[in-house]
Parts: structure tokens; C-alpha cells; sequence
């Protein structure tokens, strides 16, 4: 006799419910009149059967990972994650949006501008909750990789990002900047991977231009120009 908790032993072993069934097609439960021979060819094959309907969303979620985290293009990284950049920022004083330095590119802040128009205003621990922070933070990031494309010609020139610096403005008593800043945070590690990593500074200000809520500094890493040899 082949008890219920041996059997479920190995189960939990690694074996497939169809492995149990193949050496043991039955087996004894207690009854309250004695045993009873109960058959689970079909349980078996249901429970494989869902166990099966599970690997091609698995398969597929493992695909979209390798996509984002493989070193392809940042040009079809972007288009796998649906992501649309906007128009890019244009300077508010006399100054350039971009300029880059050997292996460096360094771009001007930018702000949380949609179609030219400030998104979202106004201060944090104000009248701006961390959710809203965190989407503008977002959105002045998009600016930022938008910004890049225009200096650069072609986004896969980009390696990684360096550094990022987001300002925020807060009110004294706020202390969420953190969460805010990840708002930016999060959306380069799903471009650029978790492994390529960046360091950050976040911190508070009594006001920013146009009344913006964040304003997102950052520093890239990029390929240099492939300059032709021929003559």
C-alpha cells in the first residue's frame, strides 16, 4: 500500500503528477467502511494539462525580459516597451540643450513638458501627492532621452546612463523624495537594464522654473562615432 503522503512526497520530488501515474495507477484512501481503490489517470492529466497551459506566458514573459536586458539597439528596446518619446525640450534661457564630452553626454535639465506645455505643477507635500511626482519625474525623463536623440541622430549610440540628479519642489516638512525620484529611476532601469545601474542624487528646492515639480539632470554614457577609414 502506497500511502497519500509518500506519494505527495514525490511529487514535491520533481516527479511530474504523469510520472506518479505511469508506476502507481492507483491508490488507497481510508474510508469510513475500509479502503477504496480510487483512480487518477484524468486528475493526473488535468493537473499536467493546466501545469502545461502556464509555460508559453512564462516563455513569453522570459522573452520580453531577454529583449529589454540584451544589448540591442535602445531603438527597439523602446519600441518592446511601447514607449513614445515627445517632442524634444527647447532651451528657456541662453543656453543648448545638449553637449557631449569624449564618451559623455551631458544634457541640460529638463522638465515635465508635454507638447511644449508644463504637464504637471506645483509642489510636492503642497498640493502634488508622491504618485503625481513620480509621473512627472517620468516625464521629464522621456524629455531627457528626447533631448538625446536630437543631439545624437540615433538613440543606440546610447550605452548607459551615468548619473541621474533629480530636483524637486518640496514643501519643508516633505520627506518622500526618494520615492518621487524613482519615478525616473524606474523607467531607466527598464530601458537600460538592472545590471547597467546608475548612481543618483535627489534633493529639495523652494522653487524651480515655470513652476515645475521636478527637474531631471542626467549624464550619459554613448558610443563614440565610427569614422570611416576609407579613402
Amino acid at each position: 500500500m502506497e500511502s497519500k503522503a509518500r506519494l505527495s512526497g514525490r511529487c514535491h520530488s520533481g516527479r511530474t503528477m504523469l510520472d506518479v501515474v505511469a508506476s502507481r495507477r492507483q491508490f488507497l484512501i481510508a474510508t469510513a467502511g475500509g479502503a477504496a481503490a480510487v483512480s487518477l489517470p484524468m486528475v493526473a492529466v488535468a493537473a499536467e494539462s493546466e501545469w502545461e497551459s502556464q509555460i508559453p506566458n512564462q516563455m513569453k514573459a522570459k522573452q520580453r525580459m531577454n529583449r529589454i536586458t540584451t544589448k540591442d539597439g535602445l531603438g527597439s528596446r523602446l519600441s518592446d516597451l511601447g514607449i513614445v518619446l515627445p517632442a524634444p525640450p527647447t532651451p528657456l534661457g541662453a543656453y543648448v540643450e545638449s553637449s557631449d564630452a569624449g564618451n559623455l553626454l551631458f544634457l541640460s535639465g529638463t522638465l515635465p513638458v508635454v507638447n511644449r506645455k508644463l504637464a504637471i505643477s506645483g509642489r510636492l507635500g503642497e498640493n502634488l501627492s508622491v504618485k503625481e511626482g513620480q509621473e512627472a519625474a517620468r516625464i521629464a525623463s522621456l524629455n531627457a532621452l528626447a533631448a538625446a536623440k536630437q543631439h545624437l541622430g540615433d538613440l543606440d549610440r546610447l550605452k548607459k546612463l551615468v548619473k541621474l540628479t533629480v530636483l524637486i519642489a518640496t514643501t519643508e516638512q516633505f520627506a518622500d523624495h526618494a520615492p518621487v525620484a524613482d519615478g525616473a529611476s524606474d523607467l531607466f532601469v527598464k530601458i537600460f537594464g538592472p545590471e547597467a545601474g546608475h548612481v543618483r542624487l535627489v534633493y529639495g528646492v523652494q522653487s524651480l522654473p515655470i513652476g515645475a515639480p521636478v527637474i531631471v539632470d542626467v549624464i550619459f554614457e554613448i558610443e563614440p562615432l565610427r569614422h570611416s577609414t576609407s579613402q
